[in-house]
């Protein structure tokens, strides 16, 4: 199994590497993911027995579909899973603020307390568990928002239906080190779940540095840039028209040749280590501090494998630092 670390100040242990099921609640974010349930069941039993035993998810992937299909996957069996949801976004009403319309339903953002315990009491449903491991704020708040958040936490805690509090997209807010500074007012924040990765080392350490002072787990979501650190799609992004990645800063006509020049670097490091450029970007975040957590998605078993492979690197100072030049050099 994948080694297990602690969620910040909490009671709660994850593995390192967490999966990530955004891709399976399909609809027209995923227009490639296969429509079988059981299919995305096996897929996830299957990823256990490779020793993943960490599943993300949140109510409005796929309206619902993904936390069913968790649900499903961990049944019989709950207690040998970690697993984490979100709350704030949901389309059972018109109440706060409006997001997004997608395959038929409007969602709105909402941070009433009320809402929130709603969002986990149907996650609970969907799921079909007695309790979450950790609850994560989908949303940032607004500062005059997260007393009420919070407070909504700490009763979920005490019913015993969440065990850990988290936040994602702080970056989102325009002022990532605020936004934290004013949740940590109000109550305990055990982990961060934020897009990290060596095309944004800047950032990525700005947060890791925050949540080795805190005590939080900081959890890098978006890692790969989209699968352009893969190195496997530069050739096909040149002529894309379609594609939805088309509108991301790497994927830009003007960006890929510095890209090119980025995964050529890499892939010398690679070598090294015998192992692909996504493996050994995923490694460098891991690599930087105990704090780290990976979330990875993954539609296939196959696309877990630069993932695990990624824990067992133990990278050299040289080629971190090598990275990080690289890394420079792509933002310039």
């Amino acid at each position: 199994m994948i080694q297990s670390m602690k969620i910040g100040k909490s009671n709660v242990n994850a593995p390192k590497l967490v999966l990530g099921t955004f891709g399976m609640g399909g609809g027209t974010s995923w227009q490639d993911t296969t429509k079988d349930d059981q299919e995305l069941i096996d897929l996830i039993r299957q990823a256990y027995d490779l020793g993943v035993w960490g599943l993300d998810t949140a109510p409005v992937y796929g309206t619902g579909r993904s936390e069913s299909i968790v649900g499903q996957a961990v049944k019989g069996r709950r207690e040998k899973y970690f697993i984490s949801t979100k709350c704030s976004l949901n389309w059972r009403n018109t109440e706060g603020t409006f997001t997004y319309t997608r395959d038929g339903h409007s969602v709105y953002n909402n941070f009433s307390k009320a809402s929130i315990i709603k969002d986990v009491e149907e996650s609970l449903k969907r799921m079909e568990t007695d309790y979450i491991d950790l609850m994560i704020i989908h949303r940032c708040p607004k500062a005059e928002e997260f007393g009420e958040v919070m407070e909504a936490m700490d009763e979920l805690k005490k019913r015993q239906l969440i065990r850990a509090t988290g936040l994602s997209n702080v970056g989102l807010s325009g002022h990532p080190v605020e936004a934290l500074d004013t949740c940590l007012q109000y109550g305990e924040l055990d982990l961060l779940q934020e897009g990290g990765s060596l095309l944004k080392r800047a950032y990525t350490e700005d947060m890791i540095q925050y949540c080795e002072k805190h005590q939080i787990t900081y959890q890098a979501h978006s890692s790969l840039e989209k699968g352009i650190l893969t190195g496997r799609i530069l050739k096909e992004a040149v002529s894309w028209t379609g594609d939805n990645r088309s509108k991301y800063k790497w994927f830009q006509p003007e960006n890929l040749p510095k890209v090119e020049t980025l995964l050529k670097g890499l892939g010398k490091i690679a070598e090294k280590y015998n192992c692909s450029t996504a493996a050994l970007s995923l490694a460098w975040l891991h690599n930087k501090s105990e704090c780290v957590n990976l979330l990875v998605g993954a539609r296939k078993l196959t696309h877990l494998k630069d993932s695990l492979q990624s824990l067992e690197l133990t990278l050299s100072a040289e080629d971190m630092e090598a990275m990080n030049r690289l890394s420079d050099a792509a933002n310039q």
